[in-house]
């Protein structure tokens, strides 16, 4: 079986890309305004599957996504020309500081552990929920309809797995967790019935189903709520961390931010000013 956001041919492909930039599109300032590992760019480590936030159409097309478009636009705005760096979801941390690149993205959200290793700053409001073939659109409703079955996630995602653990004190059987390196490995889970359900963001579930619908469905539960985040190593560049902040939060205001979200048909879920850390009413 095939589905259009990335076929098992280019599956292979994409996870081999080790780092590249989003092809260009944006120029940045001769004069940057903040200190990177790199002078004059800003290295990204992203999964690149993080749909609709930033992926590449069938595997192999350029990065796009709101998530890109968000970056992109605040690395114009401190004069950085952004280079993307492909990272599995579970190496951004330590990607971040081992130093190969200096702002972590894909849909990251914050929990204690986390927040011990990096400061956050949230530009959506979103969660996790159940994302299951189309025949099965009725049939896992609520938390505990997936007791006994096998449920996939990313590898790292610790709230997750934590809701989940929540959720298995009411099981009689427990729901046992498939992990999965990306979303388009975890959506192959799902049509070839390894797993009964996997658990994706709530915007890339809602994308999933919108480009196939004859495949998938979601439901109107969710396993969590959650902000998800850019990340930056914890006390360590807060002059870009600061410059950051204060560029998102200019583009809530100007409107930049509310164009871009409704370009990929983001109704809700988008924020007045960014978060810090988890706290909506926050600032570094």
């Amino acid at each position: 079986m095939k589905f259009r956001v990335l076929p098992t041919a280019l599956l292979t492909a994409a996870l081999l890309l080790t780092g590249c930039s989003a092809g260009g599109e944006t120029t940045a300032a001769t004069n940057a305004k903040a200190p990177t590992l790199e002078k004059g760019t800003l290295k990204i480590g992203s999964q690149q599957s993080y749909i609709p936030g930033e992926f590449r159409a069938d595997g192999s097309g350029p990065l796009q996504g709101f998530g890109v478009e968000l970056v992109e636009e605040v690395a114009r705005r401190l004069g950085l020309t952004p280079q993307w760096v492909q990272s599995d979801y579970s190496a951004i941390i330590t990607g971040l500081q081992s130093g190969q690149f200096d702002l972590g993205s894909g849909g990251m959200s914050p929990n204690p552990e986390r927040l011990q290793q990096v400061d956050m700053i949230g530009y959506f409001q979103s969660g996790a929920t159940y994302l299951v073939r189309k025949a099965d659109a009725a049939k896992y409703a609520t938390g505990e309809s997936m007791c006994g079955q096998k449920l996939g996630m990313l590898e790292g995602s610790t709230t997750l797995e934590k809701a989940v653990a929540a959720l298995n004190e009411k099981c009689s059987s427990p729901i046992q967790i498939e992990y999965y390196t990306s979303t388009p490995l975890g959506l192959q889970g799902l049509l070839s019935e390894r797993i009964a359900a996997y658990a994706p963001d709530v915007a890339q579930a809602q994308y999933i189903v919108k480009e196939n619908p004859d495949q998938f469905a979601t439901t109107n539960y969710h396993l969590v709520d959650y902000l998800i985040n850019f990340t930056l190593v914890k006390d360590k560049n807060s002059e870009l961390r600061n410059q950051i902040y204060a560029t998102l939060e200019a583009m809530m205001r100007d409107g930049t931010y509310t164009k871009i979200l409704d370009k990929w048909n983001l109704k809700t879920g988008g924020l007045t000013k960014p978060a810090y850390n988890g706290d909506l009413d926050a600032k570094p």
